[in-house]
């Protein structure tokens, strides 16, 4: 009997539990209902703002940081997202690698930002300097600090955002490519497919709610990164694309031109959805929009500070340097696929200033993607312009074969228009793109004869290119005659060379021959 009693009070206790729990389930349900509400933000995206004042009506710091007030007035919850690529080139990065851009974004609430290539430019000790300045993170997943294997100093892998009670994750993937085409000693660049997708795991399971990656163009890593889909969201540079949005209903890819012309958004709707088992899951869409920068006023504070920046340098930099004589052509496709005129004269100048018997100058140092009319008048701005990097003179003790290889490795992505690809001074080569990788130089002379591989020769470069920059490794061992130290900013020589006549007569003379 007393068994009996005790079994129904077990019972009835059981029966209280069980009545208890399913109330506590309940609650937790109506929790969950409750959270789960629909809830809508806005991703805002640019990238490439080098540029402090507009073009045409559109694009600048101010429009920008007008535009990014407004937007915030309008939707609420609104998180920028600037895709890096900013802090080089320009003139006035020349001069401060890049620090009046981090002061300009400290003010327009910039969420993060990405590290991509053109943030090392300057040496990852330069950026780790920006990134103690900056009032917003600077994010990149992939390259650490190869001593500890984490995050460069200032820099952060990943940064987690909120958007009303959903958290939202950031990523960077920084390409392959920086790792020849800046001086980063400290800085170890893993694969940032493999890098992207197994933060956003981590990220995942301690309860991100939506992760947007941000990555460039640079080696094709957007290809890459956007094929393996690690992210909700990558939002990426393509250059000569304004806009573009794909979208599939699970995955979303994005890209919006530099200078903030045009600015992406993506409206967001975001929710937990709860089945009959209890299990939750995030469910979200976008609606994207195209921004047309005209349509704001320029944020008056914002454009005084960005003309007070670049009126602190205009007197020096209009400065007329001397008058040219023939057109000039220094846009991307004509640095970077065979003989150049004006990046014959920048290797020439190198030569001559350094006493050197050749020269090796790359097209990638050459920025200013521009056709000059015959005639035209050159300011000390143009050609900091073209040569905006703080590149000084070495010269280098390499053998003949030292320099074959070198030549090799300049051509060996010609095809893709790379910035390694080799100008020269006082040499003749002969190229043709149909063969191999490895196997391209077909001739290669030295002032008139042909190249004697076991002969030393004195040659002047960049101190970029001398450090094993932009996949030039076989330079970075050879042993240096000149220092960096000893000799003046490439820029610089020009602008001597160019004032001592008053003109600049830069010509093709068939010492690139790149067979079609």
């Amino acid at each position: 009997m007393g068994w009996g009693k005790g079994r129904v009070r077990l019972a009835g206790l059981a029966a209280t539990l069980l009545i208890g729990a399913a109330m506590l389930m309940a609650t937790l349900m109506m929790a969950v209902t409750a959270h789960a509400e629909p809830f809508r933000f806005t991703i805002l995206y640019t990238q490439g703002t080098t540029e402090l004042e507009e073009a045409q009506g559109r694009g600048g710091m101010a429009r920008l940081a007008a535009l990014i007030r407004k937007e915030r007035a309008e939707r609420g919850t609104l998180l920028v997202l600037h895709g890096g690529q900013t802090l080089s080139p320009s003139v006035l990065a020349f001069y401060d690698q890049g620090a009046h851009i981090v002061d300009l974004l400290n003010g327009m609430g910039i969420d993060a930002m990405a590290a991509l290539n053109r943030e090392f430019h300057h040496g990852d000790d330069r950026l780790m300097t920006r990134a103690f300045e900056a009032g917003f993170p600077i994010v990149t997943t992939n390259a650490v600090d190869r001593a500890t294997g984490k995050p460069l100093d200032g820099l952060e892998d990943s940064i987690v955002l909120k958007a009303g009670p959903y958290r939202v994750g950031v990523l960077a993937g920084t390409p392959m490519l920086t790792k020849e085409t800046a001086r980063a000693p400290r800085t170890e660049f893993r694969d940032p497919v493999a890098a992207l997708a197994a933060k956003a795991q981590a990220m995942r399971a301690a309860g991100v709610d939506l992760v947007v990656a941000m990555t460039g163009n640079a080696g094709d890593t957007h290809r890459s990164v956007i094929a393996a889909r690690p992210a909700d969201i990558v939002l990426y540079q393509d250059r000569g694309r304004t806009i573009g949005v794909e979208y599939d209903g699970r995955f979303l890819s994005a890209t919006v031109a530099p200078q903030a012309a045009w600015v992406l958004a993506l409206d967001v709707t975001i929710d937990r959805q709860t089945d009959a088992r209890g299990a939750t899951r995030v469910v979200w869409s976008p609606e994207p929009r195209v921004i047309d920068s005209a349509a704001v006023t320029p944020d008056p504070a914002m454009e005084a500070r960005a003309k007070a920046y670049a009126a602190r340098l205009d007197s020096m930099l209009s400065m007329e340097v001397g008058r040219l004589d023939g057109t000039l052509d220094t846009r991307r496709e004509a640095v970077r696929g065979g003989e150049n005129a004006f990046a014959n004269a920048v290797a020439d100048t190198l030569r001559d200033a350094l006493d050197a018997d050749i020269a090796l100058y790359n097209g990638g140092g050459i920025r200013g993607d521009r056709h000059y009319a015959d005639g035209a008048t050159l300011t000390r701005r143009d050609i900091y312009t073209e040569l905006p990097y703080h590149d000084v003179g070495v010269v280098l003790e390499v053998t003949g074969q030292q320099l074959w290889d070198a030549v090799e490795s300049g051509v060996a992505a010609v095809e893709q228009a790379q910035g390694r690809f080799p100008h020269l001074s006082n040499a003749r080569v002969v190229v043709d793109p149909a063969r191999p990788p490895g196997q391209r130089v077909q001739e290669l002379g030295v002032g008139g004869a042909p190249v004697d591989r076991k002969a030393r020769y004195r040659l002047a470069t960049s101190s970029f290119l001398a450090g094993g920059g932009d996949g030039y490794a076989v330079l970075s061992t050879a042993p240096r005659l000149v220092e960096d130290r000893d000799a003046d900013f490439i820029s610089t020589q020009l602008i001597a060379h160019i004032a001592r006549t008053g003109v600049f007569a830069p010509r093709l003379d068939g010492r690139m021959t790149v067979k079609r």
